[in-house]
């Protein structure tokens, strides 16, 4: 939210590290076209569009032709800084891969408690009062969820969405990737516990 700031506050003696959930692109773009159909609460222009909901669902707003008013690669785009326009091209693609894999804690969606203890233990957020309170409330039960019709996958509206975002459908294949690759990090961590549970039991 913050880049500038962010940039004060680390350097090559004191990096940072960022987490960031990743959640499959047809299901995000779906979610939010829902999203903005109801959220007259928001004060920016254009967000709140209760024009979505003049045909049964997303689905047949794309069958009918209609734009959904979503900006493409929208996680690729926010990563590289090309928000504001352009196409997005194969070497966006390949920044954005390196700078997940070099800068940021993979979590998904998908695999929501997970992704949250990975947090807690690379963090340390498990040590806080509000700690079991938090996680029962947002992340078992889920907190402020929209609920509404999905698409199929495989089918043409699903296919349009994924051929309208293939560069994030690319880098979150790549986000999955990470996930299992950085579980070593919590394997070894798991390690080190075990032998200190050892050596205190001697």
């Amino acid at each position: 939210m913050f880049p500038r700031h962010a940039a004060e506050i680390f350097s090559e003696e004191h990096p940072g590290r960022l987490f960031a959930f990743f959640r499959h692109p047809v299901d995000r773009a779906v979610s939010q076209f829902y999203y903005r159909s109801i959220a007259s609460w928001e004060k920016s222009p254009g967000i709140y569009r209760p024009d979505f909901s003049d045909l049964g669902g997303m689905e047949e707003w794309l069958l009918d032709g209609r734009s959904p008013d979503q900006v493409n690669n929208y996680m690729v785009r926010l990563l590289v800084n090309k928000h504001m326009g352009g196409p997005v091209t194969e070497d966006d693609l390949e920044m954005a891969k390196e700078i997940l894999r070099t800068k940021v804690l993979v979590g998904l969606v998908s695999k929501m408690e997970e992704s949250v203890d990975r947090y807690d233990q690379y963090f340390g957020f498990y040590d806080n009062d509000n700690r079991d309170r938090c996680y029962n409330v947002y992340i078992s039960k889920g907190f402020n969820k929209n609920n509404h019709k999905s698409l199929e996958e495989g089918s043409k509206a699903w296919n349009m969405l994924a051929e309208m975002d293939l560069y994030d459908m690319k880098l979150y294949e790549y986000a999955i990737q990470l996930f299992d690759e950085q579980e070593r990090l919590f394997e070894k961590e798991e390690e080190n516990v075990a032998d200190q549970t050892v050596l205190s039991e001697k």
